[in-house]
This record gives structure tokens, C-alpha cells and sequence, in this order.
């Protein structure tokens, strides 16, 4: 019987004696609250900055490895030379020169850049100080091949299209 108080004071001890012995060893009551450390944000992607430069006069630039790939749309790639026209409006294209004619207006040779794309080409240029573009597709309009549209002077005119002579690739075959 002498055993039982020495077990009630060694029962009321063990706490301290276990506090004694660090973090790991504290009771269920007396840990810390985990701490939950917030995910770290990825960095934001680095975009350079603008050229103030169309796509069309200076190419955007991508790092690293490329393949050419055939992108122009086949249909329309092949014209050079094509007549285009819809209400209200008429044009026409040979090699570098665009003539545009709005309805009521005398005709004005635009020269012209010819770049195609993935949807047809575009004709280029510059009228009376404006950006002046002619985009051909290679999509059915009536009659015709190719759809057209016009826009310059802060106006756009569709239409149909045709070319008016193969490119030499294509008559050469």
C-alpha cells in the first residue's frame, strides 16, 4: 500500500516530464496549430514589349526550334492577278499595283504587298494616306471562286473575285 501515493504523485508528474522532453512529445491538447504555408504563384509569363509595328511589316517572334508548314489556303494562293467587284465598287490587281474604284469615284492604282495566309491572300497598300486591303478567300461567291473584300478610308466592300491570270507555278504544270 506504500506503492499507491508514490503511483499518484509518479501519474501526476508524467505531464511535466513529458513537456521536458520537446515538441514531439506534447500532449494531444497542447500542439500547435499546423502551419499551412500558401502555394507559391507562378511567375507571370514574360510577353515582350509591343513593336507598335503591324504583323504584317514585322513578324511576331517565338524562341526556340521551328518547321515551315504550308499555311496559305490553296485555292486563292495560286492568283496573282484577279479582278474583284461588288455593289457600289470594282477592283482589280496586277503583279504590285491594286486598282480600286468606289462607285461615283475615278480608279486609284494602290501599290500594293501580297501576303498569303491561312484563309486566302491579302493586297496591302496605302490609299490617300489610309490602309487600304483587299482580301481575297478562297471561298464560292455565285458564279465566281473567291469572295473579296475591300477595306480602306475607314469603309468595308465585299464582293466576288476571279482571277485573271494563273500564277506561272500553276500554269507551268
Amino acid at each position: 500500500m506504500t506503492l499507491r501515493p508514490f503511483m499518484h504523485l509518479a501519474v501526476l508528474a508524467l505531464p511535466f516530464a513529458l513537456a521536458a522532453c520537446g515538441d514531439d512529445m506534447r500532449m494531444p491538447w497542447d500542439k500547435p496549430e499546423p502551419v499551412v504555408e500558401a502555394p507559391a504563384e507562378p511567375a507571370p509569363p514574360h510577353i515582350p514589349e509591343p513593336t507598335g509595328d503591324s504583323p504584317t511589316r514585322q513578324p511576331l517572334e517565338i524562341g526556340g526550334p521551328s518547321a515551315k508548314v504550308a499555311t496559305a489556303e490553296a485555292r486563292s494562293l495560286a492568283v496573282t492577278d484577279l479582278v474583284a467587284g461588288g455593289e457600289g465598287w470594282a477592283a482589280s490587281v496586277s503583279g504590285n499595283t491594286a486598282r480600286f474604284q468606289p462607285e461615283g469615284a475615278a480608279a486609284r492604282a494602290v501599290e500594293v504587298r501580297r501576303i498569303p495566309w491561312s484563309g486566302g491572300v491579302e493586297y496591302i497598300g496605302t490609299l490617300g494616306g489610309q490602309p487600304f486591303v483587299l482580301r481575297i478567300k478562297g471561298a464560292d461567291c455565285g458564279k465566281q471562286k473567291l469572295t473579296a473584300m475591300v477595306r480602306t478610308g475607314g469603309q468595308t466592300y465585299n464582293g466576288c473575285a476571279s482571277p485573271a491570270a494563273p500564277a506561272a507555278a500553276a500554269s507551268a504544270s
